[in-house]
């Protein structure tokens, strides 16, 4: 009762808030009733309404409630504020502040308020920043770089890198400092930079700072350069020649250990393995002496010869080659034992190296990630063929090419993250790439090292909707709920966290946004301010003719200024209404997290569910249509279709013009058979939609859902009048497409259907030419004219002449692969064959015109092809839809044509002779194991030409060879 009773108080004060606002009035709860069943409890009416601004004017204006300040939440509301960065200090650290439970003063003046918990998001109207345009002087160079941060800390990698070299070259060393602290706030795995950090510092003769460099970046940051300047401070300060006591000499040792440990994998870490070598060579001991210190050189030497040969970089030939040299000069027998037992890694080695040089060639490691350009502007090809070149690279060391995956697997998935990390270093702020590398984490039973990669790419890209939905998830789904009240409520605060990060990230950038459009705009008025004509001295009124002449420039420049101002309006609210857009969905999300972990919920109390979710959205504004419908559906999937309804009735007085919402709330009422209410807000809804020109094609799919909808249920009259007023709104549509649409169903068409009623004449095969015969010319046209004489009979050969029909007739023939019996000859064999080719015998008669000029017959056409091949020729797919690998038809054809076929027994072999007349024994079909031969029904002579042939394909590579 209490409960109940607490949520009446809230709904009381926020029925006030709603009737000092002019929103809609709440439901009576004076009563004491239950207010949370489905009967008494409406979810969009505890807040007042805010609705969205018009998407021409939202980036210069700023939807917030009256009073939001000092807005009534709960019977216990948490009210806080916390202070704007107003330091550079501030503003480096890129902490969140943190919420006290103490409620804020009247006499405060925060820059945003928190209401249970959360920001509003909405700029104040009295809001201390200003948007005005103030210049600062040319020679301000620190200034002018500052302020360029300030606006893109991100985009602008120049800035920061030239105010780092100005501050170096006025030599304000604390400055440098400060601005590479600010720096690796944004890109903490700028390894390139830690570098130049640590030079600086070198060069300042500030050990303490260089070592301070590598406490902080080593661990997390696996870069080779960044190693191996770190292996160079320690031989500076470990010098091996002048330590007689062998401590700097352990020490190094140990540092090659660390260092080849960590990016000893590197494609690039060859040298490294060289100068290891180099150094264990120049320890002491002899190589072939036996005492200890000798053998224990040799196994150390032995070991990193086998180390770097198993590893792909450049110089793994050479060290082969030495490691081959070193084994022969101690002992050629137990060498050559060594050589072929590490000679298939190397191998393996060596051939992956070739491969990863080939995938990588056109790579750029770069350290210091860029944002990645939008679609279709400058820069987007490059970054995208950088992203596709380091996935190629990732699922090569996916496919394990160094077979590590099941001799080694902790070396398999050392190389994998090995190669995600370095991507991570260049593409940081690609959400998608920190994406797979956790999802690889987890498929591999890596969940530590997975959270760790979707937590810190959360932080490197706080408004990904991608990676918080993901971090969420994990956090849901590794939590579960206990049977009290408090587990069920700490769960909900920490699923919820991800949620809120990406929320107060995206309201961050529509606030920006704006500071941003209202900055250019100030730009453009100074702009034109400086370079308006002047008017007129001590205001002494000008003669007609001035006014005229200095009118038309004054409008030229007052709409050129326009212009400007409405571009860059125009630029933004694209921008912000896509951000809306994305919050609306965020919240949707976090409402069916909600209730999944907490369920409805009560408003105002611990555990509030996906109502307080709805609740607090609409407090905080900039949200869409889309939100209303997913919390109407929640609703409704969840036995409450009467708070449901509700939403949907107060979404429709907020969104009047959104046909989307329309559409929904229609398909709504129709799904619980309010088909009244349905048709009253179609007809509300188009009426509205169709009195303005620009909004008629917003009402189109209103048309077509109802015109389906009455079609199958309605009245005949009810769709003729729908049919007419499609046709008047839409006289472009076809009406033969709208009429059908009243028949058809999700997967057929009667209306389209052409019943086959005499097969003999509907049905008829279509002439199709061979595929042996070219294309022959049409009967129509005038067979050519060729000017050849008939041969003169000059010889006294008694050989009869070849006639001139077969000749032409032969002449576009394909070649003959086998040749039957011989043909007759004489008059015999070619009456014979003209009738065989179908022509009457006087046909092939040669036509020689009185000027010896002879004019061959029309071809005769090509004998029909039989009705099953017709048919099966019909029902293949086109060439054009075979998009794999193409085989060679030559090579298809040779293969077939020369590989010998048995045409009788006589030919088979003795073995295979007497398997084929052996009787059958019935029993299980037994399957040749490995190394034995063909089974006996197969012929193995065949079967091996057959792979002998087929070794000899070769497929095309290249792509212009693609059929």
């Amino acid at each position: 009762m209490a409960d109940v009773e607490a949520e009446a108080a809230f709904l009381s004060s926020m029925q006030a808030v709603n009737e000092n606002a002019g929103g809609y009035n709440t439901v009576e709860n004076d009563s004491g009733e239950q207010i949370e069943s489905s009967d008494e409890y409406d979810p969009a009416q505890d807040v007042q309404d805010i609705s969205l601004p018009d998407p021409q004017n939202q980036a210069s204006s700023v939807v917030e409630s009256p009073n939001t300040a000092s807005r009534p939440t709960s019977t216990n509301p948490q009210t806080v504020s916390f202070p704007a960065p107003n330091s550079a200090s501030d503003h480096a650290t890129g902490d969140r502040p943190t919420t006290s439970n103490a409620v804020q003063s009247p006499t405060s003046t925060p820059s945003a308020t928190i209401t249970a918990g959360r920001s509003t998001g909405a700029l104040s109207a009295n809001s201390p920043r200003s948007a005005t345009f103030k210049p600062r002087l040319p020679n301000d160079t620190l200034g002018i770089l500052e302020d360029r941060i300030k606006d893109d800390e991100k985009g602008d990698i120049d800035a920061w890198l030239s105010l780092i070299n100005e501050n170096k070259r006025r030599g304000k060393l604390d400055d440098v400092r400060k601005v590479y602290e600010r720096f690796f706030v944004i890109f903490p795995h700028a390894a390139e930079q830690w570098i130049a950090l640590a030079q600086f510092e070198s060069e300042a003769s500030n050990r303490p700072g260089v070592e301070s460099v590598f406490h902080k970046t080593l661990v997390d940051i696996p870069h080779l350069q960044l190693w191996r300047l770190y292996l160079d401070h320690i031989r500076r300060y470990f010098n091996i020649a002048v330590d007689k006591s062998g401590t700097a000499s352990q020490t190094n040792h140990a540092a090659y250990d660390a260092v080849l440990d960590a990016v000893g994998i590197d494609k690039d870490a060859g040298t490294l393995w060289q100068d290891f070598i180099a150094f264990i060579k120049s320890g002491p001991g002899v190589l072939g002496e036996k005492d200890w210190q000798s053998q224990s050189k040799m196994d150390l030497l032995r070991k990193a010869y086998q180390d770097a040969i198993s590893v792909p970089t450049q110089a793994v030939e050479s060290i082969w080659k030495d490691y081959s040299h070193f084994e022969n000069n101690l002992n050629k027998t137990t060498g050559r034992q060594f050589l072929q037992k590490k000679s298939a890694e190397y191998m393996s080695a060596r051939s992956s190296n070739t491969a990863l040089q080939n995938i990588t060639r056109d790579l750029k490691r770069t350290t210091i990630p860029a944002l990645p350009p939008a679609l279709g502007f400058e820069g987007d090809t490059e970054y995208m063929k950088q992203v596709e070149i380091w996935k190629r690279w990732i699922q090569w060391e996916k496919d394990d090419p160094l077979v590590l995956k099941e001799e080694n697997a902790s070396a398999y998935r050392k190389r994998v993250l090995y190669v995600y990390k370095q991507a991570l270093m260049a593409l940081r702020f690609w959400p998608e790439m920190w994406y797979d590398a956790a999802e690889f984490c987890f498929s591999v039973n890596l969940d530590s090292e997975g959270d760790e990669f979707l937590a810190r790419g959360v932080s490197a890209n706080p408004e990904s909707s991608l990676l918080a939905f993901k971090r969420a998830d994990r956090l849901e789904m590794t939590t579960t709920n206990g049977n009290d009240d408090t587990s069920k409520q700490q769960r909900g605060l920490k699923v919820r966290q991800p949620y809120d990060n990406l929320l107060d990230a995206l309201y961050g950038l529509i606030e920006k946004a704006v500071e941003r459009e209202k900055r250019d705009i100030a730009r453009i008025d100074a702009e034109f301010a400086s370079s308006s004509p002047t008017e007129g001295t001590n205001g002494v009124a000008k003669g007609e003719d001035d006014d005229d002449d200095e009118e038309e420039p004054k409008k030229e420049v007052l709409d050129a200024k326009q212009g400007k101002i409405d571009s860059v309006k125009a630029v933004n609210a694209v921008q912000i209404s896509l951000l809306h857009r994305t919050i609306s969905h965020a919240w949707i999300a976090l409402m069916r997290a909600m209730q999944r972990t907490q369920g409805k919920g009560k408003p105002g109390s611990p555990i509030g569910g996906s109502r307080q979710i709805f609740i607090d959205s609409r407090k905080r504004g900039r949200i869409t249509s889309e939100l209303w419908i997913a919390a109407a559906m929640l609703e409704f999937y969840n036995s409450d279709s009467e708070a449901a309804k509700r939403i949907f009735e107060r979404g429709a007085k907020l969104f009047p013009d959104d046909e989307t919402f329309a559409l929904e709330f229609i398909r709504f009422l129709t799904n619980v058979n309010d088909h009244t209410n349905a048709r009253v807000v179609f007809e509300t809804t188009v009426t509205r939609l169709t009195q303005k020109p620009e909004t008629t094609l917003k009402a189109k799919p209103l048309f077509a859902f109802f015109y389906h909808f009455e079609s199958r249920y309605g009245e005949l009259a009810q769709i003729q009048k729908l049919e007419a007023r499609m046709k008047e709104l839409y006289p472009d549509d076809p009406r033969l497409y709208s009429f059908s649409q009243r028949f058809v169903s999700d997967n057929f068409d009667p209306t389209a259907i052409r019943p086959i009623i005499s097969p003999a004449r509907q049905a008829k095969p279509k002439f199709m030419p061979s595929i042996e015969e070219p294309a022959l010319p049409s009967r129509q046209s005038s067979p050519p004219i060729v000017n050849i004489a008939p041969p003169p009979n000059t010889s006294n050969s008694p050989k009869r002449p070849m006639p001139l029909d077969d000749f032409e007739a032969d002449s576009n023939r394909p070649r003959k692969l086998a040749r039957g019996e011989s043909p007759l000859a004489g008059a015999a064999g070619r009456r014979l064959n003209q009738m065989r080719h179908g022509r009457p015998p006087n046909e092939g008669t040669p036509n020689v015109v009185p000027n010896g000029t002879y004019v061959p017959p029309p071809p005769p056409p090509p004998p029909p092809l039989p009705r099953d091949i017709t048919f099966l020729l019909s029902i293949i797919p086109p060439a054009s839809t075979y998009n794999t690998v193409p085989f060679k038809v030559e090579e298809m054809i040779r293969i077939i044509r020369d590989t010998p076929l048995p045409s009788s027994a006589s030919q088979l072999p003795p073995n295979q002779l007497l398997a084929s007349h052996a009787p059958t024994v019935p029993g299980p079909t037994r399957t040749p194991q490995y190394g034995q031969g063909p089974p006996s029904y197969f012929p193995s002579k065949f079967e091996s030409e057959i792979c002998q042939k087929g070794a000899e394909l070769t497929l095309p590579t290249d792509q212009s060879m693609y059929r």
